[in-house]
């Protein structure tokens, strides 16, 4: 039985925006949409598309009041959280993020920025601190008054009544899982992470799909809300990881996590999916993997994002990620660069005397000695598995074998 991964992951972003004129309130509402993200059935390939739609408020308001605003610069963000955006941005539009940190700290509802700001730098400026800031959910929709010169002067936000209940009751959720992993290495609590989050987490639309409430407190969510769970506890955990907005077939959201001075690669949601009877099957195609592996399938518009419908794809830039040693298979010794008969043979072995009818699963790095493995193990012509499995069940068992090309893996179970 040959089963195929199909390629997944459908996210739709929109940001909408009326221009502003001279002491008109305007309204914005930021929605990070990610929900199209598919789920793949391991074994058939089928997707569950999803979409979720924006709306936009372009009533007028009047402001009476204001939030004070006190000294706003870098000093005031905790020196442990990971800027990745924020490094990247121009000193106009660090000063508009360093503005938005205060406004997160007040949770304010008005906001007087300090600085005007050109709208082109502010929008910059609020995707960079939405990317680095994921307990920032609630400052999505938000509405600004510009002057006459058409820069932002001040924000008007739409504070929920009951956020810091809910950011307790998120951070109690976070804390619990932090403390799961106490004493343990990063890399350790960063496949915790990820294994918690999957295993946690029903892919499914809901009215937090985008943001940490709805994997934390909801456990409902799309790809949005899984990569931003994902950099929320790394950040809590003092884990250098951020939030990628880039390409699959459509627009979808994913990580790259920082550990000793070398970048990788992680998607939660493509490592949440399941299996004909639609159980969660946890795999780690995506996890901890170099561009080499990622990029088949996932791009990031030539190393950069795309920051709304502004066109702006060259604003953010990523490093080039080259370390294979921490992904999944090679660190269970799973991995093969390319098709050595006697070491996977080897590995099959060790395998199946752990345990005789368990799910195997190895990757091959080049894709030409990948597609030759495929031939040579379970072609009738060569059929080399069948040489591997009857030293140690004869010639009764039955097979199924699945593949995943995207990343060139291979997977055995025999049954009785």
């Amino acid at each position: 039985m040959i089963m195929s991964m199909t390629k997944l992951g459908v996210m739709l972003i929109i940001y909408k925006k009326v221009g502003g004129i001279l002491k008109k309130v305007i309204s914005i509402v930021l929605a990070l949409c990610l929900s199209g993200c598919a789920v793949l059935d391991v074994f058939t390939g089928n997707k569950n598309n999803h979409s979720m739609n924006s709306t936009q408020d372009n009533t007028e308001t009047t402001v009476d009041s204001k939030n004070e605003i006190g000294t706003v610069n870098q000093a005031n963000i905790d020196p442990k959280f990971y800027l990745y955006y924020y490094e990247q941005l121009t000193q106009t539009q660090k000063e508009a993020y360093l503005d938005l940190y205060q406004a997160l700290q007040n949770q304010s509802a008005i906001y007087e920025l300090k600085t005007p700001t050109s709208i082109k730098d502010f929008n910059i400026a609020f995707y960079a601190f939405e990317y680095d800031f994921p307990e920032a959910f609630w400052m999505w929709n938000y509405r600004y008054l510009s002057n006459g010169e058409d820069k932002i002067t001040r924000l008007q936000f739409n504070v929920p009544a009951d956020l810091s209940t809910t950011m307790a009751q998120v951070n109690q959720v976070v804390d619990k899982v932090i403390n799961d992993v106490k004493g343990a290495s990063d890399y350790e609590k960063i496949k915790y992470f990820y294994e918690w989050i999957i295993n946690w987490t029903v892919y499914q639309r809901n009215q937090c799909e985008q943001d940490i409430t709805g994997v934390f407190l909801l456990r409902q969510s799309v790809c949005g809300g899984y990569s931003k769970a994902f950099q929320y506890l790394c950040k809590k955990a003092g884990i250098k990881c951020t939030y990628v907005l880039g390409m699959t077939d459509q627009l979808h959201a994913w990580n790259l996590v920082e550990l000793d001075g070398k970048y990788y690669w992680v998607d939660a949601t493509w490592g949440d999916s399941f299996d004909s009877e639609g159980n969660t099957v946890l795999n780690y195609h995506y996890f901890m993997v170099p561009d080499e592996i990622l990029f088949r399938t996932h791009l990031s518009l030539n190393g950069k994002v795309p920051v709304g419908t502004l066109n702006e794809i060259d604003v953010f830039k990523f490093p080039k990620c080259t370390d294979n040693s921490l992904s999944y298979y090679a660190q269970n010794g799973a991995y093969f660069e390319t098709y050595d008969y006697d070491a996977i043979k080897k590995y099959i072995l060790k395998k199946i005397k752990e345990d005789p009818y368990q799910y195997i699963e190895f990757q091959i790095g080049d894709i030409k000695s990948y597609k030759q493995a495929l031939q040579l193990l379970f072609t009738q012509e060569s059929n080399q598995i069948y040489s591997i499995l009857k030293d140690y069940f004869g010639s009764d068992y039955k097979l199924d074998y699945y593949q995943v090309d995207e990343v060139g893996v291979i997977g055995i179970q025999v049954y009785q």
